[in-house]
Formats: structure tokens, C-alpha cells, sequence
């Protein structure tokens, strides 16, 4: 269901099909674009208790990752509130700034050497990535120079000329795309019901980025 990013996701069934899906990956492109919502959905599917190379949806496992109670799954980011108990499906952010600090890839080295609490894989989600601090990346680098083999590390940058040179060497890379113009209008039209008219401006106001366009399709601003 994830539209217009069907290149990194074949890709990343082939992996999962040939059992090759492991390490590090760093997930580029503009933000707005389904980067995240890949790397969560990846996540399920490696976990999911279905046999297809994809998510169910359904199953125990998918449900607590949709909700966030997984304790497999963790994800760091700069934007969401300080979880200073590193709970399930823990989110890591930094108060009062847009960095990630060390403190959080020192925890992420403690949980990524430990087994698997439920799931086949622990998955490491980093959103924002290029928001590592100098401290962070030089820490991060030496998780992944030999990552345990039951984890997956994603990074999420629509900057990655901010990322360490070396952090990138030590990733597989994956581009994504914005979705045509004309996609997403059609898109729109068709599976949100918006008219003609506002389906067209959003698709060419936010150049294809299929997540800026819901987040705006509601907005108030638009239909003034």
C-alpha cells in the first residue's frame, strides 16, 4: 500500500527473500516521502509472525509495532519527548535541541547486544539521522562496524551530506523518490475524495512529497 517507492521495497524483498537482510541501512531522500513508513513497515515484516515477505498487518506482533509496545523496536529521533525509562519501542530525543546526543547511542550499544526479547530481530529505527552530534556519530561508528546478526540498524536522512563520510560507507544505501505530480494527484483524488482542484495544487504545491500533501489536505488554509 505504500505508493511510489516500489524500487527500495523490491529491493528490500529480495533481501529478505535470499535472508540477506542484515546490517545497516541508510534510507535518503526529500522529507515527506514514505522513507519512515518503509522502515516501520520493514520492521513488522521481518517480525511478522505471517510467512509472506511483507507486513500482515494483523498478527500480534504487527499490532504492537503500529501502536509502539513493541520491545524489539526502537526508534531515536530529535523530536519526540525524552523517554528516560527506555521502555518498549523506546523513542530517544533530546530536550530544548534538534541534536541526537551520545547518551542515546550508548543505549542503543547496551540494547542492541542483547537477544531478542519476542521477536525474530531487533530493529533500530534513527529518524533525522544527519542530527547525530560529532560525539554520537564517532560512538555510532563502532556499533556498526560489526553489528550483532539478529538486529537491523536504519538510518533516515533527508540530509546525508551532514552524515560522517564513514557512516555512509558502512551502510547500504537506498534513494527514495518523490511520487510524479500527476501520481499524486491522481492519488489524492481517488483515494481521499479531495476535488479536482485542491487534489491538483497539493500535488504540485508539495512537489510529489506524499506526506506533506496529508498532512496539508485538511488544513483549513487551503480552502480559504
Amino acid at each position: 500500500d505504500i505508493k511510489g517507492q516500489d524500487k527500495p521495497i523490491q529491493l528490500l524483498k529480495e533481501y529478505m527473500k535470499n535472508s540477506h537482510l542484515e546490517g545497516s541501512y541508510l534510507f535518503v531522500g526529500e522529507e515527506g516521502i514514505g522513507k519512515k513508513l518503509v522502515a516501520k513497515t520493514l520492521a513488522k515484516a521481518v517480525n511478522c509472525e505471517g510467512e509472506a515477505l511483507d507486513s500482515c498487518d494483523t498478527c500480534a506482533s504487527c499490532l504492537k509495532i503500529e501502536k509502539g509496545q513493541h520491545p524489539d523496536i526502537h526508534i531515536i529521533d530529535s523530536s519526540t519527548p525524552v523517554n528516560v525509562n527506555h521502555g518498549p519501542s523506546q523513542r530517544a530525543a533530546v530536550e530544548e535541541s534538534d541534536s541526537i546526543k551520545i547518551e542515546y547511542i550508548r543505549q542503543l550499544q547496551k540494547d542492541i547486544n542483547l537477544k531478542p526479547y519476542e521477536g525474530k530481530k531487533k530493529v533500530f529505527i534513527i529518524d533525522d539521522a544527519h542530527n547525530l552530534t560529532a560525539d554520537a556519530s564517532n560512538a555510532f561508528l563502532k556499533i556498526l562496524e560489526e553489528p550483532p546478526a539478529r538486529s537491523l540498524i536504519i538510518l533516515i536522512s533527508s540530509k546525508p551530506a551532514l552524515l560522517f563520510k564513514t557512516i555512509i560507507s558502512r551502510c547500504k544505501m537506498m534513494k527514495f523518490y518523490p511520487l510524479q505530480r500527476m501520481e499524486l494527484e491522481e492519488f489524492l483524488r481517488t483515494d481521499f475524495h479531495l476535488d479536482n482542484n485542491l487534489a491538483h495544487f497539493l500535488a504540485y504545491s508539495c512537489e510529489g512529497r506524499i506526506g506533506r500533501a496529508l498532512k496539508l489536505k485538511d488544513t483549513n488554509i487551503l480552502r480559504d
